[in-house]
């Protein structure tokens, strides 16, 4: 079969039944940490392993998904309740800059302070990065939180602290505790 699927019989590929539980494996850095907490805002109860390896991993039964973006967007659909994905255009093209904006703020360390700034205005207008809780709020909150553990967040944003506060409190009380303790 081709690489789209034309062109030769359909191939049977293995599925996650209801039952598998999810497994998530892979370094303590910003990557896992993202996957963490959208697992956590998802509602999905995952075993994490963060003892080394070079990319992050998850596990569901028989798929194994690889690569932070790909793991978020698998939890996202497999999570509980409406998915982070926004319906609407503005909201979409908001939440993907905001994830990007995260990931270059890793990457380099530049702007980190000017980026949060306006992150603590915007957060000062609205409970949400992008209005209502989007995959945004997981993933840059889980670039936050490693930027503070590594000591390049600026301090005295408020609005950050409390945004950061309120995306925590999505995750179920069942798993807070045990997802958080991967993070902090």
């Amino acid at each position: 079969m081709g690489l789209f699927g034309f062109g030769g019989k359909k191939e049977k590929v293995a599925a996650a039944g209801k039952d598998d539980k999810m497994s998530l494996n892979g370094p303590a850095n910003a990557s896992s940490m993202k996957c963490i907490l959208t697992a956590g805002v998802r509602g999905i109860e995952m075993d994490v392993n963060l003892s080394g390896g070079e990319s992050v991993t998850m596990t569901h039964g028989p798929v194994t998904i690889v690569g932070e973006n790909a793991i978020e967007t698998y939890l996202d659909i497999k999570g509980q309740g409406m998915p982070l994905k926004p319906k609407k255009a503005r909201h979409l093209g908001d939440q993907n800059r905001w994830i990007e904006v995260s990931s270059q703020l890793l990457d380099s360390g530049n702007k980190v302070e000017q980026v949060m700034t306006r992150m603590d205005q915007i957060l000062g207008e609205q409970e949400f990065l992008v209005g209502p809780l989007t995959l945004a709020d997981s993933v840059v909150a889980g670039s936050v939180l490693a930027l503070k553990k590594q000591g390049k967040a600026p301090a005295g944003l408020a609005n950050v602290d409390a945004w950061l506060s309120r995306v925590e409190s999505k995750i179920p009380d069942n798993l807070r505790a045990g997802f958080m303790s991967h993070i902090n």
